[in-house]
């Protein structure tokens, strides 16, 4: 297949995942799931040219794959701060007390999109993060980014490796989380405690929550 028509296709294929996929979660595992691809592909090149004919299609698939992962983010500047349909559906359990003004609901409807949120589990301000719901480094430090960006939220002395585990391919992360010691439960309790002081102070957080 000319090398052109190769590229068109492949073209197009992108702009229909680009505009059909709009949940940030999905689309970065379409783009690892694509980088991952091209670069195995990349190592059987000489059977991708001899049986398929498509000599590019790691190339290609890789470039997809980066381009959704480059625009993961796309989609958040629009997204719709209505209460999500989890928090007016019978399976979203909230324990007594537990606050519902428009802070709270803004705040679970962005861990739901970031991390997801169990529909049949009760919700308290204790729940944690990373204990609880099961939060990863990864996503933890694409939740914060979020946080920020979403409520103007400061950081402060925030300190990642307190409560998560970096990934355990990277060496040079694990090198700096080292001597943390056991992690400490960040709570739902926490986050919204931050977000109406508009600040993150570890020792405060962790002794009001």
């Amino acid at each position: 297949m000319n090398v052109y028509l190769q590229a068109m296709c492949f073209l197009g294929f992108y702009l229909v995942l680009h505009y059909q996929i709009n949940d940030r979660t999905l689309r970065k595992r379409f783009a690892l799931t694509f980088l991952t691809a091209g670069l195995l592909l990349t190592l059987l090149l000489p059977y991708v040219q001899v049986i398929l004919r498509l000599p590019f299609l790691p190339v290609f698939l890789f470039l997809i794959g980066l381009a959704l992962f480059i625009t993961r983010n796309t989609h958040r500047s629009q997204r719709n701060h209505s209460p999500h349909p989890f928090l007016r559906a019978p399976t979203m359990n909230l324990a007594p007390n537990f606050p519902e003004d428009p802070v709270m609901r803004q705040l679970l409807q962005l861990l739901h999109e970031e991390i997801g949120l169990p529909k049949h589990k009760t919700l308290r301000l204790q729940t944690s993060l990373n204990f609880d719901l099961g939060c990863d480094g990864s996503e933890a430090k694409q939740l914060m980014e979020a946080l920020e960006q979403e409520f103007a939220l400061d950081l402060g002395d925030y300190d990642t490796y307190r409560y998560f585990n970096p990934p355990v391919f990277d060496v040079f992360l694990k090198r700096r989380a080292k001597g943390r010691g056991e992690k400490v439960p960040l709570t739902i309790g926490m986050l919204y405690l931050a977000i109406k002081t508009n600040s993150w102070d570890t020792q405060t957080l962790e002794n009001l929550s």
